[in-house]
């Protein structure tokens, strides 16, 4: 099951997925646990080195994310469906956590990411993000290091504009009519990340999600990687 941005979204590529799973070794220090929702990867992929920006925090990179775990979800503020429906179940994962201190996981910092710099400034995001949750961090930074770091971990979007009920080439500048330069929506995957205490990729959260099943995943993995 897909989740539906105006026109369509996109999961994890299944083939990257399978590619990862062939190409990484097994960790002798780390038995993959099971899950009900999340891909574990059989050994932690490198995520390379980032520069975004957040307007309090300053420079946001890998230096930023390690020594915890963290979850990283890609999107932008002018999402009309995914993005505040995703932001929304981490805030109730947050607040389930919050108010159940039995649990045995350590809370995980969520990172909302904007594929859409050219629109989203530090200060609106971190606006947005906040929201949602006050512990959420909101990063984005110039075009090129935001589409570096988003293929890297297999984040496919794209720019789609509208115009009389059709979908323009999103390819094609020349066929954007003057004046709705600025009226695109981004369609983009829904699967969130989850980075591991040394800036690794440990799994990856593929929808549909719920905050009780991905508390669990998150548990366990973290349980097993002790």
């Amino acid at each position: 099951m897909k989740h539906q941005s105006s026109a369509r979204s996109f999961s994890f590529p299944l083939l990257l997925i399978a590619s990862i799973s062939l190409l990484a070794g097994c960790d002798q220090g780390f038995k993959i646990p099971e899950t009900e929702s999340a891909f574990v990867l059989p050994e932690a992929a490198v995520v390379e080195g980032f520069q975004l920006s957040h307007p309090t925090l300053g420079e946001f990179n890998l230096d930023s994310i390690k020594g915890k775990w963290s979850l990283f979800f890609f999107g932008y503020t002018r999402c009309p469906d995914v993005c505040p429906t995703e932001l929304f179940m981490m805030s109730e994962m947050m607040k389930q956590i919050e108010k159940n201190p039995a649990l045995e996981i350590q809370a995980p910092q969520v990172v909302f990411i904007s594929l859409d710099p050219q629109r989203d400034t530090p200060e609106a995001l971190q606006q947005y993000a906040g929201f949602y949750h006050p512990s959420f961090i909101g990063v984005t930074g110039v075009q090129s290091a935001v589409d570096q770091l988003s293929k890297s971990m297999g984040v496919y979007y794209e720019r789609v504009y509208h115009l009389n009920g059709k979908i323009l080439d999103p390819a094609s500048q020349k066929d954007v009519p003057e004046g709705l330069e600025d009226s695109y929506l981004v369609n983009h995957s829904a699967s969130i990340f989850l980075i591991n205490p040394r800036g690794e990729l440990q799994a990856i959260h593929r929808p549909p999600h719920q905050p009780d099943v991905i508390i669990r995943d998150i548990t366990s993995i973290q349980n097993a990687w002790r």
